[in-house]
Order: C-alpha cells, then sequence, then structure tokens
C-alpha cells in the first residue's frame, strides 16, 4: 500500500515522499519577470521543508502570455541567471523543483507587457473573468507559441530544473484550446475534443524534440471546467490517455477556475472539516481507474489521516498542497517527526495580498498573529 513517506521515481526525479508543492502565482518576479532575491529566498525557505517536489509559480513562455503582477517569466535567455539561482537554491537545499510553464491566452494583462502585442486565444470569445476578447490565433501564432514552449522548456532544462509542468487547467491558454467553452474553432483545432487536444500534442511533441525523452514532462490539467460548454470528466480522461500516450510522465488533476460557476474555483475557501478536504479526490480517482501513469490530486488537503486514505485508496499516486505550506513551509516536516496535526491553514486566501505588492505571498493569519504579538509586547513596554 503506498503511504506517504515512501521513496518513488518519476524518470530520473527521485522524491523522497509522495507530496508535492502545487504550484502557485507568488508575487516574486519583478516587472519584466525576472527572479528576485525575495524569489530566491521564498524557493529556499520551501526547500527547507522535506517537501518532495516543488513546482514553482507559472512562467509565462512569451511576453503576451503574462497575466499577473509580478509574475516570472521564461520567455528569452535574459532571464536564465535568475532562473538558475531558484533552482540552484533548491537543489542546495536537497530539494527538487520543476518549472510551470504557462501562456494565459485570453486571461493575459496587456497593461504588463513588456512590449506592444495582441491578446491571444483560440476563438474571439470574451473571456468570463477579465472580459479580454482575444484575437483568434492564426496558424502562424500557434506555431509561435508552440516553439515558446519548447524554448521555455529547453531554458528551465538549462537553468537545472528537473523537468518542467505545463499548465493545462484554470482556464489559461492550453485549457482553452481543450474547453468547448472558448475553442469554436472550425479548423482542425476546434470541433469534438479529439480535434480540440491538437494544439496540446503540438506543444508535447515540441518540449519532447527540445529537452530529449527522459527529461521529466508534467502537466496540470482540469478534470471539470464548472462552466457551461466545458470540459467534462469523460473528454478530461480522454486527454488523459492521449497525454500519456504521447510522453506526459505525470498528470495533477484539479478543476475549474476562477469564473466557474457555484464556488467551484480551484482554491476553495472554508475548509474546516475533513469531509471538506480532498474536493477533487474523486476526480483523481476517474483518471487513476483508466490512465496508467503516475496520477496527482490537488485541492484542499489538510490531514495526513485524509492523505492515507487518497493513497491506501488507489485515488492518486501523490498528493499537492499549497496554501497549507504558505502558513507553514515546514509542514511535511512536522508531519515526518511524528506530529500529525492537521494543517494549521484555514483556507482564507489571504495569502495573495502580499505577492501583489512584489512581496511574495504570504499567511495572512501570520501576519495577523504577528501583529498582535508585537502590538502586545510594545503595550507591556508602554505600561512599565
Amino acid at each position: 500500500m503506498p503511504v506517504l513517506f515512501e521513496n518513488t521515481t518519476i524518470k530520473s526525479m527521485k522524491l523522497k515522499n509522495r507530496a508535492i508543492r502545487s504550484a502557485t502565482w507568488s508575487g516574486i518576479g519583478d516587472q519584466k519577470g525576472r527572479v528576485t532575491n525575495r524569489g530566491v529566498e521564498f524557493y529556499g525557505k520551501l526547500a527547507d521543508g522535506d517537501i518532495g517536489l516543488i513546482v514553482t509559480g507559472f512562467q509565462y513562455v512569451m511576453p503576451n502570455g503574462v497575466g499577473m503582477l509580478y509574475q516570472l517569466g521564461n520567455y528569452n535567455d535574459d532571464l536564465l541567471e535568475g532562473l538558475k539561482q531558484l533552482a540552484g537554491v533548491v537543489h542546495s537545499r536537497g530539494s527538487i523543483v520543476i518549472a510551470q510553464l504557462v501562456h494565459t491566452g485570453s486571461k493575459a494583462n496587456p497593461d504588463l507587457f513588456s512590449e506592444e502585442a495582441e491578446i491571444w486565444g483560440p476563438s474571439p470569445v470574451p473571456d468570463p473573468f477579465t472580459g479580454n476578447i482575444p484575437k483568434e490565433m492564426t496558424q502562424q501564432n500557434i506555431t509561435q507559441l508552440v516553439e515558446a514552449y519548447a524554448a521555455a522548456s529547453l531554458r528551465a532544462k538549462r537553468a537545472g530544473f528537473d523537468g518542467i509542468q505545463l499548465h493545462g487547467a484554470h482556464g489559461y491558454g492550453i485549457n482553452q484550446f481543450l474547453s468547448g467553452a472558448s475553442n469554436r474553432r472550425s479548423d482542425k483545432y476546434g470541433g469534438d475534443i479529439s480535434n480540440r487536444y491538437l494544439f496540446l500534442g503540438e506543444v508535447i511533441e515540441a518540449v519532447r524534440g527540445a529537452v530529449g525523452k527522459d527529461y521529466p514532462v508534467f502537466i496540470k490539467l482540469s478534470g471539470k471546467d464548472f462552466v457551461d460548454g466545458g470540459l467534462v470528466p469523460e473528454e478530461s480522461v480522454y486527454v488523459g490517455r492521449r497525454l500519456a500516450e504521447d510522453g506526459i510522465d505525470c498528470i495533477e488533476v484539479s478543476a475549474g477556475n476562477k469564473a466557474s460557476a457555484d464556488g467551484m474555483i480551484p482554491s476553495r475557501t472554508n475548509i474546516r472539516r475533513e469531509g471538506d478536504e480532498a474536493y477533487l479526490s474523486s476526480l483523481s480517482g476517474y483518471f487513476k481507474e483508466n490512465i496508467s501513469i503516475p496520477i496527482t490530486t490537488v485541492g484542499g488537503i489538510r490531514s495526513p489521516e485524509i492523505i492515507s486514505r487518497i493513497l491506501s485508496e488507489g485515488l492518486a499516486d501523490y498528493v499537492a498542497l499549497c496554501r497549507p505550506l504558505i502558513r507553514e513551509p515546514y509542514l511535511i516536516s512536522r508531519w515526518k517527526n511524528g506530529d500529525l496535526g492537521k494543517a494549521k491553514c484555514i483556507s482564507c486566501n489571504g495569502c495573495y495580498e502580499t505577492g501583489l505588492k512584489g512581496l511574495a505571498i504570504s499567511c495572512k493569519v501570520e501576519r495577523k498573529l504577528r501583529e498582535m504579538e508585537e502590538s502586545g509586547r510594545n503595550q507591556r513596554k508602554h505600561d512599565r
């Protein structure tokens, strides 16, 4: 029976446990997407925490693919030195790290473009979150983006990352091609799911050509979009099978996006009871039943008991956490050392506030506690 603290391998990577730090935007880049000193410090702290594998926040592969302030870039060699520093600090602390790559498509923010450019998408469908109406990508645009993914993958390899993860979820570029809600094309890239897969298939082929067959290539994939006309699990499992055939080494199963109905967003709030946790584990279990490569589940995982159930019931091979590791970077070490209390994260999503200031994401609760403690100390000094 799989257990959390056992060694596993995926291609050339040796993981010391089955815990993965799931990617999230972290607010550690500068205006051009370069890694800052704060970013090196941020990932170094994560690397001290005994996490089996760290996945970086999404790195945009073209200048018109940036979606958020202080997002990391991976679109030219001027960024290579900072990426080397990030990978290097993780390795120096005895951990491994892969780079998540993205083009945000219609979710791009033109105010952040470093050069004049168009907003791209598979079809001129208004983005439900940003309101952007993208330009429908031409064949030339598609070829350019495929080549950009390949170049970014090779750059990540040159920088020392142990692998890459394509972001194929949450309403970003790859997901936009896969989803019938955003892909209304009438050419070979549109129509049924086999056609909508074609762009992603070309990306994987180009990436493999750039990095070789032995370099780990993962993907984060939406199992369900929770929007009208969006991906449903049967389509996503079809995509998963195609991915396995085309050489993907691990699928992290996520779901939803910022515009999803009824609160079905990727980072849901108010996870207070064990029954609220692991809200995508049944979806990852559906992938496990139908696909032979390693599967990772993500979404509200807080307790060792829940992780044990996921692994023992065969719902996933790996578990991915992010918000708990913002409040407790050393959570996995705590569990390994025998303190099996659930994560202290209360799922308030306040951690993103400091990231929007370029100060790196940090736990709002911990900040408030520190402020209260400081205020108490000051009051005691005044009373004396």
